[in-house]
């Protein structure tokens, strides 16, 4: 008797001390092969998990885990100063079964052993993704040929086109990708980089004389991603996009939300994350051993420098010009990949004999009766300006993005 009760407290103990059991959830590391892992964070749709499609959703950085997203903009769960946990009742899986990924490897939980694992260009990144997605599905194989959308943000601009054209490229009919959404994402350099000026004056940051001094210099950061300087063009254009940014213009300032003033080295009181995810007790829930994690990795970061001033506009040309829906929204109030940026190039995105938004209206969207934006859309293309939302919508405007989420679904956006 007295060790049937030990073994039930026991197990109410381990069942008690984990904190994410109000949700529906799995989370581990899948294997892609000896020596390289990727960790996963599925968590179930609250409403019809049977039936309800898959939503990937990936941070940027390069380098910053998806756990930002999960414990900060659209997951099930905000964390407390004491490291509890609180319910967001507009979180993503609302509507959806939604996977967080950590990615490329060196990311948050994902490792690898061999450095030249390590992704350098959006190739590296989207094979060995593939390889996490055929795997992911035959480990859940009731999410096979289930309609899936793929969503993120930031540098996942450049991460998204090229996951979505490698799905097209392969066909496999078990991952059945409908549509990609890419929310202040950084995707054209060539294009977005002018439009710092633009938004700049816009909101005032900055006078006419800087304004032209950064218009000539942008020329410059043009013709070095032109001529494929890798590395070496992000140089120019930072300094230049620096020269905005910097103190004497404008102290403290806040590139993901012109509002608000920078607070520590990301601008956001986000160091909980890190404190909870590395507790042993949390690590152990979480099936990943014992490992240090970090919101952001510095060492993808390094590697994918030469990544950074890459066109990845055909990639989205193509994943359309293949049927899958793509949908492009900005935060209005975000400096670092501002909408003026996705305005421009979006506006260039082409088929055969024109653009896809050349000579839309805008037209406006409501949620509960206020104005929350405005967008344009031809055929199964979208662009959409949200209003007062920075850099990381759902966390500023969380029953806008659950809105923007079901129409982007339901194939309205």
């Amino acid at each position: 008797m007295k060790v049937f009760l030990v073994f039930a407290l026991l197990a109410f103990t381990a069942l008690a001390s984990d904190p994410f059991k109000t949700e529906d959830y799995d989370a581990g590391l899948i294997e892609l092969e000896p020596g390289d892992e990727m960790f996963y964070w599925l968590v179930r749709s609250r409403k019809d998990p049977e039936n309800d499609p898959l939503v990937l959703w990936l941070n940027g950085g390069p380098g910053c885990a998806s756990e930002l997203g999960l414990f900060y903009e659209n997951g099930p769960w905000t964390i407390n100063d004491d490291l509890s946990l609180e319910t967001n009742e507009h979180s993503w899986n609302e509507i959806a079964n939604m996977i967080y990924v950590d990615q490329p490897l060196g990311t948050g939980f994902s490792k690898t052993n061999k450095p030249d694992h390590i992704a350098r260009n959006e190739k590296m990144v989207a094979d060995t993704f593939f390889v996490f997605l055929e795997k992911f599905v035959e480990k859940f194989p009731e999410f096979q040929g289930r309609p899936f959308y793929i969503t993120g943000e930031s540098y996942a601009g450049h991460y998204i086109p090229a996951i979505t054209a490698k799905i097209v490229e392969m066909d496999n009919p078990k991952i059945n990708l409908i549509s990609s959404a890419i929310g202040n994402g950084w995707v054209d350099p060539v294009l977005q980089y002018p439009q710092y000026t633009t938004f700049a004056v816009e909101n005032e940051l900055i006078g006419s004389f800087h304004a032209k001094v950064l218009d000539a210099g942008y020329w410059l950061c043009a013709k070095t991603i032109g001529i494929h300087l890798g590395a070496f063009a992000y140089i120019p254009c930072e300094l230049l996009t620096n020269t905005i940014l910097g103190n004497p213009i404008n102290p403290r300032f806040n590139v993901y939300d012109i509002r608000k003033k920078c607070i520590g080295d990301g601008c956001y009181p986000m160091e909980n994350l890190d404190i909870l995810l590395n507790k042993p007790e949390i690590q152990q829930i979480l099936g990943v051993g014992k490992r240090f994690y970090s919101q952001c990795s510095k060492l993808p970061q390094l590697f994918m420098m030469g990544d950074h001033n890459r066109n990845l506009r055909p990639k989205v040309e193509y994943a359309l010009d293949n049927g899958v829906g793509i949908l492009v929204y900005s935060g209005d109030k975000d400096f670092i990949c501002n909408w003026r940026g996705g305005e421009a190039w979006t506006h260039a995105i082409g088929f055969e004999g024109g653009n896809y938004l050349e000579g839309e209206e805008y037209q406006q969207w409501t949620v509960d009766g206020e104005g929350a934006g405005e967008y344009k859309r031809s055929g199964s293309f979208t662009f959409l300006r949200i209003y007062d939302a920075g850099h990381m919508v759902p966390m500023d405007q969380p029953k806008r993005a659950l809105d923007m989420l079901q129409k982007f679904i339901n194939q309205e956006f």
